[in-house]
């Protein structure tokens, strides 16, 4: 499959982190590439980022997503496989190997980050889990592996239901390496506290 992404890399910076960043339902790369940008403000240094447009356009009203709003547990998977095999045949050039691999996702791209953990637990340095839908993992296969992780949503997101955060939070609290963030006031969205708290997290 065609992936299409925004890439910034500098291959000669001390710099360590590459982040793989997937944005939310009805948005596009830049999204993930605000964030980023964000958690290194005032840091006197540029971030490395590869920011993932999604796989479907909406037609007439604009902005992608990565599988459709309405689908099966099985056809969320499926297209998150099919993502996960074009990015990680991206990631198997010697040019990357340096890196301490980084996903970051909102929302739907949340879910896929997690769902690439899944399937390469091994490969990835962390994981920032910003709002993921969690729909249908109740029942699924357990995290394993070294990846930390980074759960946030919002104490007023409606948008996910609060089962599913809360299977979210069960099932990444069994890996050992869970740092979970809520935020009073906050919807389905993204805010400063939140930037704040990943920065320190990441260490930057």
């Amino acid at each position: 499959m065609r992936v299409q992404t925004v890439t910034s890399i500098d291959f000669n910076s001390d710099d360590d982190l590459l982040f793989l960043g997937f944005h939310g339902f009805g948005n596009n790369e830049t999204e993930m590439i605000r964030v980023i940008d964000a958690l290194y403000d005032g840091s006197g240094h540029k971030p490395n980022y590869m920011s993932f447009r999604g796989t479907y356009s909406r037609p007439f009203v604009g902005n992608y997503y990565w599988y459709p709003d309405v689908c099966s547990t099985e056809e969320r998977r499926r297209e998150c496989h099919r993502v996960d095999t074009a990015v990680i045949g991206l990631l198997r050039s010697p040019a990357y190997a340096r890196f301490r691999k980084v996903l970051i996702g909102f929302s739907q791209g949340g879910y896929l980050s997690y769902r690439m953990v899944l399937e390469h637990p091994d490969l990835f340095d962390a994981a920032i889990l910003m709002s993921p839908s969690f729909k249908g993992e109740k029942g699924s296969a357990p995290v394993t592996g070294r990846t930390r992780f980074a759960l946030c949503y919002g104490c007023e997101d409606h948008t996910i239901p609060v089962a599913d955060q809360r299977t979210a939070r069960i099932k990444l609290e069994q890996t050992g390496n869970l740092t979970y963030f809520e935020y009073p006031g906050m919807g389905h969205g993204i805010c400063d506290a939140e930037i704040a708290d990943l920065r320190r997290w990441l260490g930057l």
